[in-house]
């Protein structure tokens, strides 16, 4: 009797373990993060002035997770906007790595690049920022830049102004690192030819800075702002009639610039990534985004980082030699990181 009771009692032990072990597994929520979870913060704008490529952003970012979940690594994106706000992209930061416990932060634009990057510099967090600037690279070998080189790109559509003769340029510099290294850029072309006039980042009206630089005879003008600093000097050439060509990074031409500019947009020059590969264009075709490039630069940093971190099984100095060995990539034309700046392969676009 005791030996069938005991007998019993195992069953109905096993079919509770069983339950419990169902109830576990079918209440868990399909996507929450495990111990092999590898969860990634990124920091961009989602609904300020750079939203346009932020949004961009999120789309690349949520089809690398996708692509990444089919082969089976797990990935958890935490994103937060900080809408071109220094402050707020310090507390995000802090936020992801004191809260969010991610692995890796990947940022955007300049305010973010350098506040975040600073919090940053004694965590052990992989940090990949996608700004012009090369400050944050400094004392943080757990660092990664990626973007255009601004210095280059000046310097290469200021010759291309020059081989057309024209003789004075000017430049609207915004008052951030990357808009010296692009004046730094012109001025190796231009030298004491090169008149300047700075601004704000959120500043809007241009027009005393522009009537100021066409006292000085210039033939074109160059501005690597965010898409509505290209509309507002855009804007301020056609209201005044101004006989001069523009320069810009390309990726601030938009499509509503193109439609609202188209006239004033002829003759200019521009520096920017070669074009998205087709077939990733044809992955987010559904997507109203402003720009392919956001997209299919955080496509190409967030597989990295996933696929990096799955091998090295979230031990940082492989995951570091890992993306120090980052493969090439026709996305958008990431060559490799040399001292963790990302070679990126560059146009020159003529309208």
């Amino acid at each position: 009797m005791m030996k069938k009771q005991n007998t019993i009692y195992l069953g109905i032990g096993i079919v509770v373990i069983i339950l419990i072990a169902a109830i576990a597994i079918f209440s868990a929520p399909k996507g929450e993060e495990t111990t092999s979870t590898i969860k990634i913060g990124v920091i961009t704008d989602l609904t300020g002035p750079a939203a346009y490529w932020g949004e961009s952003t999120r789309v690349g970012a949520e089809l690398a997770k996708q692509d990444l979940l089919n082969r089976g690594v797990n990935v958890n994106l935490v994103f937060e906007d900080y809408q071109l706000d220094t402050g707020k992209a310090l507390t995000a930061a802090q936020k992801l790595v004191n809260v969010d416990n991610v692995k890796a932060i990947y940022a955007e634009f300049n305010p973010a690049a350098i506040s975040a990057g600073s919090f940053l510099k004694d965590k052990n967090v992989l940090y990949i920022y996608d700004a012009a600037v090369t400050s944050p690279l400094e004392g943080n070998s757990n660092a990664y830049k990626t973007y255009l080189d601004y210095k280059e790109g000046c310097k290469q559509v200021a010759n291309k102004f020059k081989e057309q003769g024209i003789e004075n340029i000017g430049v609207l510099k915004v008052n951030l690192e990357f808009g010296k290294l692009c004046l730094d850029g012109v001025k190796e072309i231009y030298g004491s030819n090169t008149y300047v006039e700075t601004y704000n980042l959120g500043d809007q009206d241009f027009k005393t800075q522009m009537l100021k630089l066409t006292q000085n005879d210039i033939g074109a003008v160059i501005n690597v702002g965010f898409e509505g600093d290209t509309i507002n000097t855009l804007k301020v050439i056609e209201e005044q009639n101004l006989n001069i060509k523009y320069g810009t990074v390309a990726d601030t031409i938009t499509e509503q610039v193109i439609e609202k500019y188209s006239n004033v947009l002829k003759g200019s020059i521009s520096f920017g990534f070669i074009e998205v590969s087709s077939d990733f264009k044809k992955r987010i075709s559904q997507e109203k985004i402003s720009t392919n490039y956001g997209a299919a630069l955080a496509y190409t940093h967030i597989m990295q980082i996933g696929e990096a971190f799955e091998k090295c099984d979230n031990a940082l100095n492989c995951v570091k030699q890992e993306m120090n060995n980052a493969k090439s990539d026709d996305t958008i034309g990431f060559i490799q990181f040399k001292n963790h700046i990302a070679e990126l392969k560059m146009q020159i676009i003529q309208r």
